[in-house]
């Protein structure tokens, strides 16, 4: 009997939870009477989740589309504002005390206060009608969202600066590691004897960071140019790591930090099949529950006042704007743009208090704001953020006596705003162009292209004149459409981006660079964008959508083959005497098939040789310059000067423990092998697929219990693809979708995302596109036909 009655309890609990989380799930179907609309607002949704939103005017359907949002996507929402103002542990305690810590310095929250009231009256209409929809859109679940019963929390209502807070968060993702990357250059110049690269090429600086590599594919107006030249290999007068003392045994195989970046490119109408332009998008980010983006399309009916609107592409749940697509007359695209965003100074300090802190023998003076940050279940933390003509101090070492400072962008009110707007009634890649100065976003690789043919490049983000070292004081005024970098209809009739050297415009670097122009200003490899430079030359016949999309998943190994060729020279015969992991090694790797597949040994063999290479050749160079490596992170531009190395072999920059540069190569080769048969119980067994295996994890996953969380995220898959190539995929970091579009013709358009639609684990459109994602199959851009239909009345 006791047994029955806990078999019913347990039911009833098990029925209750179920029935509380079906009451989440959205209203797709039926009428609904919403106070603050003007006229009737139609939401259709096909197959895949997809809405068609249709409404009267603009503040319509940034109501209409916030609704959507929140029942579909809050809790991403609700992250993404609390991470860029730093109010994650009120939601989720102590976890995440560490971020808000760090997020707080830059008082976001204020700063996106004092956008939106910067904001014209029309943007911030918008912005109003967006808060009042996903506020609408809350209101009308039969329970507030899942996650917050997992976590016993309360929603928290939308406010119109929170949209601005997300895109706060976007600049936050994009750029907030480029003031930890700038602390390793700033450490290294002084390692080496600065100041920061007075001698020009001559500077050993340089030779860490160049400004350009032999994979540099800088966009052109006409012939391609010539490479810039490369920074002479420093003496040992300026590093001398043979005589430096002895160091540790180099970690190897850390790698560098994934380039948060993308890839895009546009091809001319005369190119293509359609005669319209052809543009391409995958941005390239973490990817996660639920997907990054939000697949939509946002339809104005013409009226008196205003032409009809028709937008297509992907939307950033927490805004009312269509981040990427068409408006049918000009399609864009976004990768993003290196350079130097922000002022980071490194400055002896010694005592350090609210109100000053000594440098030497100088007082300097601090103002202190005390920030409280709330955590759940434990007291509220005081966070002292203490600010100087430098900028906020950022980090303080107080075993070497180094206070770090800095002044970034995104901490300028009169950097963000909502001017992105202006994009959907553009109607030539040229009026695009002209735009660009205005919009105050985190900075991007804006490649157009419009329904007559043309194609442009420029960056969306606001940059200052002035390219100094106080160009993110706010003190200089920014560029116009005069002065802003741009691009239009290049002689070679392509245009492409991915996160490297975009511009060969001295003029151009200078702007995007400012005082590290001459040290790569952070850009990537540039192996990527060449890759995807020669996939459009060799186009043959006009181009399509479908030439597009296998240029997104060319996963050949361009890169590696001259490490390829590299390895299978140096395990010789005498390397491989008395060594028979070597031999096996030599073996696997000369069979290769020249990509990252997921069933390719050879590759995985070659990259972890390539791997151990760069970061031993790296810690070694920063040992010998008296440096600890724990932590700093090689630059992507790394690759040339190792590359360098590997051929010149100066014995000054090679270690003791060595006798030669073959010895240091052969040794990565064995610590590649010895880290492999860890992995994998057998060589020949070790694919790529088994290490690029991808799980996309919801971020409560972990946080239920008994394996609980686990039907939270998607499918477990092996995918081709790495950093290196077009298709990225590195792990969970990867395509964020993929489009190619031309304008005028989006029928023919594809779209797919990693991910579903909706964000409840109920929902049939959790998973909707997930496999074809994986599988790189094109879904429509277009939604389809309508399943539901939802009207929201007056």
């Amino acid at each position: 009997m006791v047994a029955a009655v806990i078999a019913l309890l347990l039911v009833a609990v098990l029925l209750a939870g179920y029935l509380t989380l079906r009451a989440s799930l959205p209203r797709l179907s039926g009428t609904l009477r919403q106070a603050g609309l003007v006229a009737p607002v139609r939401i259709e949704r096909d197959w895949r989740g997809v809405p068609t939103i249709e409404a009267a005017n603009r503040e319509d359907l940034a109501f209409a589309t916030g609704f959507v949002h929140a029942q579909d996507r809050f809790f991403q929402m609700d992250l993404s504002r609390r991470a860029a103002a730093g109010e994650l542990s009120a939601l989720v305690g102590r976890a995440a005390l560490e971020h808000d810590r760090i997020a707080r310095l830059f008082r976001f929250r204020a700063v996106a206060r004092a956008v939106m009231a910067a904001a014209t009256p029309r943007q911030q209409a918008i912005a109003a009608a967006y808060a009042r929809g996903v506020n609408a859109g809350l209101a009308d679940l039969g329970a507030r969202p899942w996650e917050y019963w997992v976590l016993r929390a309360r929603v928290e209502p939308w406010k119109p600066e929170d949209t601005i807070l997300v895109i706060h968060a976007m600049w936050w993702d994009l750029q907030v590691n480029s003031l930890k990357r700038a602390m390793v250059r700033l450490d290294l110049n002084s390692a080496l004897g600065g100041p920061l690269c007075a001698g020009g090429w001559k500077c050993a600086l340089q030779f860490f960071y160049p400004q350009g590599t032999s994979w540099d594919a800088p966009n052109a107006p006409g012939d391609a140019p010539p490479p810039l030249p490369e920074p002479a290999i420093p003496g040992p007068e300026a590093l001398n790591v043979r005589a430096a003392p002895p160091a540790p045994s180099p970690a190897g195989g850390a790698g560098t930090e994934p380039v948060s970046g993308s890839n895009n490119w546009a091809v001319a109408g005369r190119l293509t099949a359609s005669g319209a332009a052809l543009v391409a998008s995958d941005m390239h980010l973490n990817q996660r529950v639920p997907a990054v983006w939000y697949h939509a399309r946002l339809r104005l009916r013409a009226s008196a006042t205003a032409p009809a609107l028709d937008l297509n592409g992907v939307t950033l749940p927490g805004t009312p704007l269509l981040v990427a697509g068409s408006n049918g007359h000009v399609a864009w695209a976004f990768t993003n743009s290196y350079g130097d965003w922000a002022d980071v100074q490194r400055i002896a300090c010694g005592e350090v208090s609210d109100d000053h802190f000594v440098s030497g023998t100088t007082r300097v003076a601090l103002t202190t704001v005390h920030e409280r940050i709330a955590v759940r279940g434990a007291a509220p933390d005081d966070l002292a953020v203490r600010s100087g003509e430098a900028g906020v101090l950022l980090e303080r070492d107080s075993a070497r006596g180094i206070c770090w400072f800095g002044r970034w962008l995104a901490q300028l009110p009169a950097a963000t705003n909502m001017n992105a707007l202006a994009l959907e009634q553009v109607d030539s890649a040229a009026a695009a162009l002209d735009l660009a100065p205005q919009i105050g976003i985190p900075h991007q690789n804006a490649v157009l292209g419009d329904a007559a043919g043309h194609i442009g490049w420029t960056i969306f983000g606001r940059i200052p004149l002035q390219t100094g070292a106080r160009r993110a004081a706010g003190e200089s005024p920014w560029t116009d459409a005069t002065t802003h970098p741009r691009l239009l209809d290049p002689r070679a009739g392509r245009i492409w981006t991915a996160n490297a050297r975009p511009t060969a415009d001295p003029r151009q670097l200078q702007l995007l660079g400012g005082p590290i122009a001459d040290l790569g200003a952070d850009y990537d490899l540039g192996a990527r964008a060449s890759q995807i430079r020669d996939d459009l030359a060799g186009l043959r016949g006009p181009a399509t959508p479908a030439d597009m999309l296998r240029i997104q998943l060319d996963d050949r190994a361009v890169f590696l083959a001259r490490w390829q060729a590299l390895l299978l020279g140096l395990l010789d015969r005498a390397a491989l005497a008395g060594h028979p992991q070597r031999g096996a090694f030599r073996d696997l790797v000369a069979h290769w098939n020249g990509r990252a597949s997921v069933d390719s040994v050879g590759y995985r063999l070659v990259r972890a040789f390539h791997e151990h290479s760069a970061q031993a050749a790296w810690e070694m160079l920063l040992a010998g310059a008296g440096l600890d490596p724990q932590g700093r992170l090689r630059p992507a531009q790394f690759e040339g000067p190792l590359w360098r190395l590997v051929i010149s072999q100066p014995q000054h920059l090679l270690v003791a423990r060595y006798g030669s540069w073959r010895e240091f190569l052969l040794a990565q080769v064995d610590a590649a092998a010895a880290q492999l048969a860890h992995e994998c119980a057998d060589l020949p067994t070790c694919t790529w697929g088994r290490y690029n295996t991808v799980r996309i994890a919801h971020p409560l996953a972990q946080a239920l219990p008994g394996g609980l969380g686990a039907p939270l995220n998607m499918p477990v898959v092996q995918l081709p693809g790495d950093q290196d190539m077009p298709r990225v995929q590195r792990q969970e970091f990867g395509a964020s979708e993929r489009f190619a579009v031309a304008p005028g013709h989006e029928s023919e358009g594809y779209l797919h995302i990693p991910g579903g639609q909706s964000g409840h684990p109920l929902s049939p459109y959790y998973r909707a596109g997930f496999m074809a994602w994986a599988r790189g199959q094109p879904l429509p851009l277009l939604p389809g036909p309508a399943q539901h239909i939802l009207t929201l009345t007056p």
